[in-house]
């Protein structure tokens, strides 16, 4: 009887080792994991940056190109805020008409959108 309580405690703190073990393990792999996280968000971020200044370059570039052969971006850049005025309100009133058809066609368009920038 007294081997078996022996053998018992020993299995018991074997078992016990093994989960302290496992959880030390596990905090580990989490650390490592919010490190990988955080290095990936500021990578994200740069690359984010890099991004928007490389588009805003591209649009000073072709505003420059287009005054250069006579047109105005400047009327452009109005006629686009007049027509999506607009865009919005009929936006709005279809949205308040039909919110299902409205919500179908927006599923529809993430959808495709997905697809499309997971390429």
């Amino acid at each position: 009887m007294a081997r078996a309580k022996a053998d018992n405690d020993t299995t018991f703190e074997a078992v016990g080792e093994a989960a302290e073990s496992m959880g030390d393990r596990a905090r580990a792999g989490a650390a490592t994991a919010a490190d990988l996280a955080s290095e990936l968000a500021g990578k994200a971020s740069a690359a984010s940056e890099a991004a928007s200044e490389a588009a805003a370059d591209i649009a000073q570039d072709v505003s420059a190109r287009l005054k250069a052969v006579g047109i105005d971006t400047e009327v452009m850049a109005g006629a686009a805020k007049d027509q999506l005025g607009g865009l919005r309100q009929m936006l709005a009133d279809e949205m308040q008409s039909r919110p299902l058809r409205t919500l179908g066609l927006a599923a529809a368009a993430g959808i495709v959108l997905g697809f499309l920038s997971s390429r």
